[in-house]
């Protein structure tokens, strides 16, 4: 059964990192765009007082309007650097980003977000969601770590409409999603609330 799942998820990553990867760059920034916007609007996300990001790799959800929103509002953003089998979320600037793991942009120091900070909202990429939560990522088990780390923390999936699925295989270590903003709607998910609820952006 084990070995059977894991074959089954990364059918489904190849996949769905092929669907991402064929999408366009106009495509994606509209998408990023509207995602941000209906980001921008949600409460959890505008007052939060720490807020934990991710830098866009090619064909992402880029949250670039949300990150610089929230600085200018002087909230505490973190950006993630990789750590051993997991993530650490350091508090830096833009411009203080360089090239790390996978050549993705981290933070080479900063203020790291501590596991009893309250109030803390993630902002989780993900090649693919469904309507409970599941989530599939790159399969390194990352975030899952990260955000065991966190367990009273907010987490939003960012992602294309294309990229939700009606179901998604998931494993007891897999961390589920409370919410998935796309570019047509924020889907408020059963992943720990045991309920579902979904606003279809205008």
């Amino acid at each position: 059964m084990g070995e059977h799942l894991r074959q089954l998820k990364g059918s489904l990553r190849a996949a769905l990192r092929a669907e991402r990867l064929a999408r366009s760059s106009e495509e994606v920034g509209g998408a990023s765009r509207a995602v941000c916007a209906a980001l921008l609007e949600l409460s959890p996300v505008r007052h939060a007082r720490h807020l934990a990001v991710y830098v866009a790799s090619p064909g992402e959800i880029d949250p670039l309007e949300v990150v610089q929103a929230a600085m200018a509002r002087g909230q505490a953003v973190y950006f993630p650097r990789v750590a051993g089998p997991g993530l650490e979320f350091l508090s830096c600037s833009l411009t203080a980003l360089r090239p790390g793991a996978c050549s993705l942009l981290e933070p080479i120091e900063g203020r790291r977000l501590d596991p009893s900070s309250s109030d803390v909202v993630f902002l989780v990429p993900g090649l693919g969601f469904d309507p409970t939560g599941t989530r599939v990522g790159r399969g390194g088990g990352h975030y899952d770590r990260a955000l065991a780390e966190h367990p009273a923390a907010l987490r939003i999936g960012l992602a294309s409409d294309a990229q939700i699925r009606s179901s998604l295989p998931r494993e007891p270590w897999d961390q589920p999603m409370d919410a998935v903003v796309t570019e047509r709607r924020v889907l408020w998910t059963a992943g720990r609330s045991g309920e579902a609820f979904e606003e279809t952006l205008s």
